[in-house]
């Protein structure tokens, strides 16, 4: 699905309120859901929640080919050759530019 950046931003509030260390993103190669609140806990930028999956981060990094078992996260992101395997968004900039992002977690974690 493609978003502007206010739609964007208006649908993940809308999921999952305005504080975005609560927003939800699910890691297309491993599944896992991350969240900002993760990413800050882990001394990250919150804001990787949405292109990078906390694997990369948590020091628990393992390829992205193995399924996500424990909960760990992996090492893919967004910006990668592969992007997300086409189970992502597209956000666009206000100067045009598109984003490729991972897709947003249902608003229950699933």
């Amino acid at each position: 699905m493609k978003y502007t950046k206010s739609d964007w931003i208006a649908e993940g509030e809308r999921r999952f309120g305005e504080d975005r260390l609560n927003w939800k993103f699910v890691c297309p190669a491993c599944g896992r859901i991350n969240t900002g609140q993760e990413f800050k806990d882990a001394g990250a930028e919150p804001n990787n929640m949405y292109s990078a999956c906390i694997g990369r981060h948590s020091g628990n990094m393992r390829p992205a080919k193995k399924t996500e078992k424990d909960g760990n996260g992996c090492d893919w992101v967004a910006w990668g050759f592969l992007g997300t395997l086409g189970k992502g968004n597209i956000v666009i900039n206000d100067d045009g530019a598109e984003v490729e992002v991972f897709a947003f977690a249902d608003a229950t974690g699933e």
